[in-house]
């Protein structure tokens, strides 16, 4: 998607696929928040075996 920078002070990346938007972004920490969009949990449940520690994961 051709967006401009959604928070200007850290590196932030939109990626979509049918039914999905997630929101990535460089924490500078050498860590990184993600924020998922769905239109149906269902979407989600492939991010569930992601090898990240999520924080709340409602999928």
């Amino acid at each position: 998607m051709p967006l401009r920078p959604f928070w200007p002070w850290a590196p932030t990346r939109f990626y979509a696929a049918p039914g999905l938007v997630l929101h990535v972004s460089d924490e500078g920490d050498d860590s990184f928040s993600i924020w998922a969009g769905a239109t149906h949990r269902s979407v989600l449940a492939p991010l569930a075996d992601a090898t990240v520690e999520w924080t709340q994961f409602d999928g």
